[in-house]
C-alpha cells in the first residue's frame, strides 16, 4: 500500500516546485527590475521587492486560476482569483510572498503574527502577505526593502480590515472576538454524513453546484495555522454564513506545527488554541463549536510532546468554550490518544479524525475501540481521489470524509484543583494547602486563579469554577479557608466568565475585573462590610464596551486601582480608576521599539510609593516587565532573564508588590512548572528558582497562578494544579 495511505492526507510540502510562471516583460503592471547575482528585483505598483533568484514569479493577472499557495518560494502579484486550481494535498509554509492591490481600509503598517508565521504590511499602494518557516528575517528585509513602512499600523489590524487574510492577533484577541455576535451556530460543526476537505475554500459559485449535485454537506476548512499551505481568497465571514444558510456544515482545521517542531508542548500547544479561537470567532463560529488541530503523522519518538500539545490544545480551547478535535492518521496521533485515554496526565479530544484510506465511509476504524469516542465523536477520512470531483460543472481537489459528531455543548473550563500556599517573609516555603470547595465542600476545582492581599492580613480569592462562573473566597489570617461562593452577574444569578482579576484596596474593600462570556471586560467592588456593587460594564475606546482577552488589576496607595486589558488587536491597554470612581480612559502602552506591546498574558501590582509593575508575556512567549512611576511616566519593557538563558518563556505570570518595595514575580515556565522571582527595591533581581509543590514534591505543575503581596511581608500563592 501506499504509504500516504497509512500514514495520513498530506505530504510535508516546502520545496519550492514549480508554478505556473508569468514573463515580467510587459505584464499588467508586473515589470522585471534590475537585481543581483542572489536576487531578482520585481516590480509592482511602484514597489520593488528583492527576492532570491531562485523564486518563481507567478502574474494572478495572467493566470487568475492560479493557486497562491505558500509551500514553496514563490512571489504572487495581483489579486488571488475566487477559483483557484489547488491540489488537496499541501501543508507547509516556507518564504514567500503575495503582493496585492491595497484593499480599500487597510491601515497602514507591518504587523506581525509569530503563531502563524506570517507578516502583513500595507500602505496606500499594495499589501503584502509574507509567509516563512524559519527565516522571517528575510521576509522582513524584502518589505522593507520594497518601501512598505515597518511600524505597527494603528487602529484596527489589516486582519480585521480584509478578513480574507490570516488573522494575526494573539490570545488576547481571540476572546475580544467573542464580544461580537456569532453568526454560525455550534450546531454548524455537527453532522452525520458524508463532507469533504479542500486546501482553499472552495468559492460560493462552486458550493452552490455542489450543494444541488454532490453527494456531500460538510466540508473541511483551514482556518489558519502556521503550516496552512494554501491562501484563503474565499474565506471570510460573510462567506462560513452563506454555506451555513445553505445547508453546509463545517470542520474547522487549524494546521500549525507538526510534532518534529514540538519544543514547549505547553505553550505552543495553547498558543495555536488561542490564535485558532481567533481565526474561528473572527469567521463568526460560536462557543460550542468543534475545532480540530491538524497533527500529520509522526514518528513514535514524538508521542510525548505530542500528547502534552494536544492537551494543552483542548484545555486552551475548553477556556473559550470550544470543543476540541484532532485531525491524525491512524498510526500514529490515533493510536497514541487511545494508548493514553486513560492516562490522568492528559485531556483527550472531544472528537477524533483519523485518516485511514480504507475507501469505507463510516467512523469505523480498528485503531479505535468501539467504545472510545462513541457518542457521536469521530470523523474518517477514507480516501482522496487521484483526480479532482466536478458536480455541477465545477471541480475541486478534496479528501473524503464521513463524519459522524453531534458534539454542540460548551464544554465546562479545564478543572484542576486549587492550591493555596504561603512564602514566609524569611522566604520559606511551609507548603501548599488545598482550597475548600463551594460551600467548604470537597477541593475547589476549576481555572484562572487570582489572588489579593488585603490590610488586616486575610486574602481573597478568585476562581472560575468547572460550570465556568465566577467564584469568590476567603482565607483568614489564622489560615481559615471559607470556601468558595459564586458571584452574581448582570442579570443573573452567576457571573459567568472567561478570566478575572482581584485587588484589596487600602479602605479594606477589593475590586474585580472578569470577562464575561461576551468578551467584555466588567467591574465590581466588594465593600470591607463584604456588599457587593455589582458587576458593570467598562466601555473601550471609542467603544461602549472594553473587550479582552486578559485582565489584571492593582490596588494603589492612594485609593485609586491601574487596570490591564489586552485589547481585540492583540495590544495592551492600561487605565486608572481614581478613587472618586472615575475612569482615566484605556490608553495603549508602547512595545519595545514599536508604538503598541502585544502580548497573551497580562499582570499588574501596586507598590507602596505609588509606581505599578507590569508583567507581559509577549508574542514571542517570553516575559517582560515595566515600572509605572508615581509621576506617569513608563520605564519601558525589558526582558526577564530565566537561568542560563536572557530570556523567560512562560504561559502564566502574576506579580505582588510588598511592604519593602519589592515585587515577587511568578511565572509558569515552558516545562509546566511554577517559577519564583523576587525584584529587590534597588532594582536587582534574584533569579528565578522552582517553587515547591504540594504534598513534599520538588516542583509545583500548575496551570494558572496568583500572587499577594500580605502585610507582615509573606506573600501568599494561588495555583491550579495541573
Amino acid at each position: 500500500m501506499n504509504s500516504r495511505l497509512t500514514t495520513g492526507r498530506r505530504r510535508y510540502a516546502v520545496a519550492a516546485t514549480a508554478a505556473l510562471v508569468a514573463s515580467l516583460t510587459a505584464v499588467g503592471s508586473a515589470q522585471a527590475a534590475s537585481g543581483t547575482s542572489d536576487t531578482k528585483a520585481v516590480s509592482y505598483q511602484n514597489h520593488v521587492f528583492h527576492v532570491p533568484s531562485g523564486w518563481t514569479v507567478v502574474d494572478l493577472t495572467a493566470d487568475p486560476h492560479a493557486c497562491v499557495r505558500f509551500d514553496q518560494h514563490t512571489i504572487y502579484l495581483g489579486q488571488p482569483g475566487t477559483e483557484q486550481n489547488c491540489p488537496a494535498h499541501l501543508i507547509g509554509r516556507t518564504e514567500a510572498l503575495l503582493v496585492e492591490p491595497t484593499v480599500s481600509g487597510t491601515p497602514v503598517g507591518t504587523k506581525v503574527d509569530a503563531t502563524g508565521h506570517e507578516i502583513d504590511a500595507a500602505d496606500a499602494t499594495v499589501q503584502v502577505t509574507g509567509t516563512y518557516d524559519t527565516d522571517e528575517q528575510s521576509i522582513r528585509q524584502i518589505i522593507a526593502g520594497a518601501g512598505l513602512p515597518t511600524t505597527a499600523p494603528s487602529g484596527r489590524s489589516a486582519k480585521a480590515a480584509a478578513p480574507r487574510m490570516l488573522a494575526a492577533a494573539p490570545r488576547s484577541a481571540a476572546a475580544s472576538s467573542l464580544s461580537a455576535a456569532a453568526t454560525v451556530p455550534a450546531s454548524a460543526t455537527s453532522y452525520t454524513g458524508q463532507g469533504f476537505d479542500a486546501c482553499q475554500a472552495p468559492s460560493s459559485d462552486t458550493m452552490n453546484a455542489w450543494m444541488s449535485a454532490s453527494p456531500y454537506r460538510a466540508i473541511g476548512i483551514y482556518i489558519g495555522g502556521s503550516n496552512r499551505a494554501c491562501s484563503q481568497t474565499n474565506l471570510t465571514a460573510s462567506w462560513v454564513q452563506q454555506q451555513q444558510s445553505s445547508g453546509w456544515h463545517f470542520m474547522p482545521l487549524y494546521v500549525g506545527v507538526q510534532a518534529s517542531g514540538i519544543t514547549n508542548p505547553a505553550t505552543q500547544g495553547a498558543n495555536a488554541a488561542d490564535d485558532a479561537v481567533q481565526q474561528a470567532t473572527t469567521l463568526g463560529f460560536a462557543p460550542g463549536s468543534v475545532l480540530y488541530y491538524d497533527m500529520e503523522s509522526y514518528q513514535s519518538t514524538y508521542t510525548g510532546s505530542v500528547l502534552a500539545f494536544l492537551t494543552a490544545w483542548t484545555n486552551e480551547l475548553h477556556a473559550y468554550g470550544f470543543n476540541s478535535g484532532v485531525y491524525s492518521s491512524s498510526n500514529s496521533g490515533m493510536k497514541d490518544l487511545v494508548a493514553n485515554a486513560g492516562n490522568s496526565g492528559y485531556t483527550m479530544p472531544d472528537v477524533v479524525f483519523d485518516a485511514n484510506w480504507n475507501g469505507v465511509a463510516d467512523t469505523n476504524d480498528s485503531a479505535i475501540p468501539a467504545g472510545y469516542w462513541a457518542n457521536h465523536q469521530r470523523v474518517h477520512q477514507y480516501a482522496s481521489p487521484s483526480a479532482d470531483q466536478t458536480y455541477g460543472g465545477y471541480s475541486i481537489g478534496i479528501d473524503q470524509d464521513y463524519l459522524d459528531v453531534q458534539v454542540t455543548n460548551v464544554p465546562p473550563s479545564q478543572s484542576s484543583e486549587f492550591f493555596l500556599g504561603t512564602r514566609t517573609s524569611s522566604g520559606n516555603w511551609p507548603g501548599f494547602t488545598p482550597m475548600s470547595g463551594v460551600g467548604g465542600v470537597g477541593v475547589f476545582k476549576g481555572s484562572e486563579a487570582a489572588i489579593a492581599g488585603m490590610p488586616d492580613g486575610t486574602s481573597q480569592e478568585l476562581g472560575i469554577g468547572t460550570d465556568g462562573n465566577l467564584y469568590h473566597g476567603i482565607r483568614s489570617t489564622s489560615g481559615t479557608l471559607s470556601g468558595f461562593a459564586a458571584l452574581s452577574g448582570v442579570g443573573s444569578p452567576n457571573m459567568a466568565a472567561r478570566k478575572a482579576g482581584i485587588a484589596g484596596m487600602p479602605n479594606g474593600s477589593s475590586q474585580v475585573l472578569a470577562i464575561g462570556n461576551d468578551g467584555n471586560v466588567y467591574h465590581n467592588i466588594r465593600s470591607a462590610n463584604g456588599n457587593w456593587s455589582g458587576f458593570a460594564a467598562l466601555p473601550g475606546i471609542g467603544t461602549p464596551n472594553m473587550a479582552a482577552g486578559d485582565v489584571a488589576i492593582a490596588g494603589m496607595p492612594d485609593g485609586s486601582s491601574q487596570v490591564l486589558a489586552i485589547g481585540n488587536d492583540g495590544n495592551v491597554y492600561h487605565e486608572i480608576r481614581f478613587a472618586n470612581g472615575n475612569w482615566s480612559g484605556f490608553a495603549a502602552l508602547p512595545g519595545i521599539g514599536t508604538p503598541n506591546m502585544a502580548a497573551k498574558r497580562v499582570a499588574i501590582a501596586g507598590m507602596p510609593d505609588g509606581s505599578s509593575q507590569v508583567l507581559v508575556i509577549g508574542n514571542d512567549g517570553n516575559v517582560y516587565h515595566e515600572i509605572r512611576f508615581a509621576n506617569g511616566n513608563w520605564s519601558g519593557f525589558a526582558p526577564l532573564p530565566s537561568a542560563g538563558s536572557s530570556t523567560m518563556a512562560a504561559s502564566a505570570v502574576a506579580i505582588a508588590g510588598m511592604p519593602d518595595g519589592s515585587s515577587q514575580v511568578l511565572a509558569i515556565g515552558n516545562d509546566g512548572n511554577v517559577y519564583h522571582n523576587i525584584r529587590l527595591a534597588n532594582g536587582n533581581w534574584s533569579g528565578f528558582g522552582a517553587v515547591p509543590g504540594p504534598y513534599g514534591s520538588n516542583t509545583f505543575p500548575a496551570q494558572r497562578v496568583g500572587i499577594a503581596g500580605m502585610p507582615d511581608g509573606s506573600s501568599q500563592i494561588l495555583a491550579t494544579r495541573s
